[in-house]
């Protein structure tokens, strides 16, 4: 496996990157942008690949950021693009490369997402297991298949890495109202996301403008996409309106971006869906956004819920009333939270694809050719 690391020895998180890199039994390719800075083309590629903006690649911490003014809005790509190869140290660091995807990684864990074995050491017992894999019978009879992008599934691969952190949980919620249920069923869901264990962030959405409204450097935009990048897993909870999930929600989800490529930056990541209704229990909500799910490449968990005449289980202080409603909550967030434990680390293996490892072979062959003419 290739990888390439753009590294700042002199940073902790890239040293820590790095270490886990080695630990997963590769030795990368290290480029030490500040002494070789990548061309303006490179960087355009890696911002690409990565799912996110120009801006979203810029380190303001020990950097000209704010003498420079590079956060005034007006500042195109170039202006960006320009002061970067003027100060290297603008670009943040470390960007990861290997054929699974490429990540800006931050916090260091990211790039576990993209490493096909992120620990060396295996258990005897799951290392047994794997050996009694069934082998695959050979690409012989399989001519339209490229054999550098072919993987059997390996058992082995699905070892989650220990890592020291709680397990990372996003909430959404698709309201504004004063007294939202949603937001109401969401404070309670994270009550119960802490104590299970999990650290927990919920993006309101108040002042987020409408997609493509406002330009991307709107600070509720830049704190939404960070808090996804951030996130391990993510809980989505929608009042159902006229049928549907509610615009509110759907407006979030449309402001985080979808690369060149096939990867998404939500990709990967569990979620839990919920909704509340005003009337009768109804699933319309859930399903829309389980199909939205799927469309962002989460790996949605079985469990949901769907809290009938919300209006009559929650108190004059937002705390939800015990019931098989409640029950239900507690089921999802327990469910969330394992099933988060035992994606995160491998999640990148989990969600690897044949087409997208054979794009990326084909992007890498004609950049290897392009620098040999």
């Amino acid at each position: 496996m290739s990888v390439t690391i753009y590294h700042n020895p002199d940073c902790g998180t890239s040293r820590n990157t790095l270490a886990m890199i080695r630990q997963s039994g590769v030795e990368a390719t290290v480029i030490e942008y500040l002494k070789t800075p990548p061309s303006r083309e490179r960087i355009l590629e890696l911002v690409s690949a990565a799912g996110i903006s120009l801006r979203d690649a810029l380190r303001k911490k020990d950097t000209p950021y704010e003498e420079l003014g590079l956060g005034d809005p007006a500042k195109t790509d170039e202006d960006l693009l320009e002061a970067i190869e003027a100060q290297p140290i603008l670009l943040n660091r470390p960007f990861v490369e290997t054929p699974v995807g490429t990540r800006l990684c931050r916090p260091s864990e990211v790039v576990l997402d993209i490493l096909e074995n992120p620990i060396s050491g295996r258990s005897p017992r799951r290392t047994a297991r794997s050996s009694s894999m069934p082998k695959g019978s050979g690409l012989s009879d399989l001519p339209n298949v490229l054999p550098a992008a072919f993987q059997v599934p390996d058992f082995g691969q699905l070892v989650a890495p220990a890592l020291d952190h709680k397990p990372r949980i996003l909430m959404l919620y698709g309201s504004l109202r004063e007294r939202s249920y949603s937001r109401f069923l969401t404070l309670e869901a994270a009550r119960l996301l802490e104590a299970f264990g999990a650290e927990v962030r919920i993006f309101h959405a108040n002042g987020l403008p409408l997609p493509n409204d406002a330009p991307e450097t709107h600070p509720k935009v830049q704190e939404l996409r960070e808090a996804m990048l951030w996130s391990e897993g993510q809980v989505w909870t929608s009042p159902e309106r006229h049928g549907a999930m509610s615009a509110v929600l759907k407006s979030q989800i449309d402001w985080i971006p979808l690369p060149g490529g096939a990867i998404r930056p939500t990709q990967g990541r569990t979620l839990a869906v919920m909704q509340v209704s005003g009337g009768s229990q109804s699933f319309n909500a859930v399903n829309q956004m389980r199909i939205l799910g799927r469309w962002m490449r989460m790996v949605t968990i079985p469990n949901q819920s769907s809290v009938a005449k919300a209006f009559q289980e929650f108190d004059e202080d937002g705390r939800m009333k015990p019931s098989s409603y409640y029950d239900r909550v507690i089921d999802v967030m327990e469910e969330l939270v394992k099933f988060t434990l035992i994606n995160r680390g491998v999640s990148g293996y989990l969600t690897s694809r044949y087409s997208e490892r054979k794009e990326a072979a084909a992007k890498l062959e004609e950049r290897v050719g392009l620098k040999s003419i």
